[in-house]
């Protein structure tokens, strides 16, 4: 990952951290089923913070996935790994039940052919996440989510004609969009 985006979510993880209290806390595990349908492993923490708080860690991401283009050669597969740290609000007054609105920092690398050219690099940026949560036992949950954002993007594109350069030359490519950021069903398991 790239110097940049390695402090912004270093930055971000500490500053979602700081609303953690010294009560009992609830501690879940998430995998979320819609990426593992696409070969895509994810795991996912969560922890409860307070009343109506909780702090969401996600990590998700493959190597040469299933759908992988190796169109421009076999060294040019799809990769890519990305984290992403999330501050929820439980509107009910109970984290891990019902609906929750969220806060989120994705940070990611990438590696991918697309339109005949492979693109390289790092992506960063916040979003808005919204959910909703059913509570299927005393320890299971089925969560639902959907979440948008601004991604900031730089990176290299190549042909399939021209070989690879040195990893630190300058990012051609860089820029912004709005994408949709975040969408799941996960299982959810809380721990404690």
């Amino acid at each position: 990952m790239a110097r940049p985006v390695k402090a912004y979510l270093l930055v971000m993880t500490l500053l979602l951290l700081l609303p953690l209290q010294g009560a009992a806390q609830r501690l879940a595990i998430k995998t979320n089923v819609l990426s593992l349908a696409t070969a895509t492993p994810n795991l996912g923490f969560e922890l409860v913070t307070g009343e109506r708080l909780s702090l969401s860690i996600s990590a998700f991401g493959s190597a040469n996935p299933y759908w992988s283009d190796h169109s421009l050669g076999e060294e040019t597969g799809t990769s890519f790994f990305a984290m992403r740290p999330e501050i929820r609000y439980w509107f009910n007054g109970r984290p891990l039940t019902r609906f929750y609105a969220g806060v989120n920092v994705l940070a990611a690398t990438y590696d991918f052919p697309l339109w005949g050219m492979l693109h390289k690099g790092t992506a960063a940026g916040p979003g808005l996440s919204f959910g909703y949560v059913i509570n299927l036992g005393k320890r299971l949950d089925l969560e639902f989510t959907s979440g948008a954002g601004l991604l900031f993007y730089w990176g290299k594109r190549f042909s399939g004609d021209t070989p690879l350069p040195a990893e630190d030359t300058m990012p051609d490519t860089k820029g912004y969009k709005l994408t949709p950021n975040q969408l799941g069903i996960s299982l959810v398991y809380i721990i404690k």
